[in-house]
C-alpha cells in the first residue's frame, strides 16, 4: 500500500528522517569510511536499532555488499532483531532504498532471497509493521505483481511512503 507523507504523521516522519539524516549520507563520507575498511562503524549506518524499530539505509549496503561482505550484513541485521525482540514482542522496520535500481536487485538477489527466507523463518509474525521510504518506481511496480504472492496479513504491514525528501 503506498501513502505519500501528507498522510503519514508528521512527528513520525520527522523523527525518521533525523535518524537517517543523522546517520550521515553524504555518498563521498560513505565511499571514504569503505576504502578505510571500518566495517563496525559502516554496518552501524547501514542497519541500527531505535526503540523497537530497526532503520535499514540501502545507500550503504549498495556500496558495501558483496558476496564477501554478504554474511556480516546478515549477521549484523539479524543480531539487531534479536535484540530487539529482547525486550519487545515485535518490531518495525523503516527501510530507505533511496538509489536503488534494477541492477542492484539483480546484483544482490541471492542475498535478498536469503534474508527473506530467514525473516520468514526465524521471526514469524514480529514484524508488526514495514515502512519503506523513497522506493523507485520499478520498485512499486515489481512489488505489485509480487503482491499477488505475499499473504494478505504481510501485506496489510508494508507501507510505500512516498516524496520523503528529507532522507538523503
Amino acid at each position: 500500500m503506498e501513502k505519500s507523507t501528507d498522510t503519514f504523521l508528521a512527528t513520525e516522519t520527522f523523527l525518521v528522517n533525523d535518524m537517517f539524516l543523522s546517520n550521515d549520507n553524504n555518498l563521498e563520507k560513505i565511499i571514504d569510511n569503505i576504502k578505510k575498511g571500518n566495517l563496525n562503524d559502516i554496518l552501524s549506518k547501514l542497519c541500527f536499532i531505535n526503540k523497537n524499530a530497526l532503520m535499514l539505509n540501502y545507500i550503504y549496503f549498495k556500496y558495501l555488499a558483496t558476496e564477501t561482505t554478504y554474511t556480516y550484513i546478515f549477521m549484523y541485521i539479524t543480531n539487531n532483531i534479536d535484540t530487539i525482540l529482547l525486550n519487545n514482542n515485535n518490531f518495525i522496520l523503516h527501510v530507505n532504498m533511496q538509489k536503488l535500481s534494477l541492477g542492484d536487485i539483480d546484483k544482490h538477489q541471492i542475498f535478498i532471497n536469503n534474508l527473506s527466507i530467514v525473516l520468514k523463518e526465524k521471526y514469524p509474525d514480529k514484524l508488526l509493521k514495514c515502512y519503506i521510504y523513497n522506493p523507485p518506481f520499478m520498485f512499486k511496480q515489481m512489488f505489485n505483481v509480487i503482491s499477488v504472492f505475499i499473504d494478505k496479513e504481510t501485506q496489510e504491514k508494508i507501507e510505500l511512503v512516498k516524496n520523503v525528501k528529507h532522507i538523503k
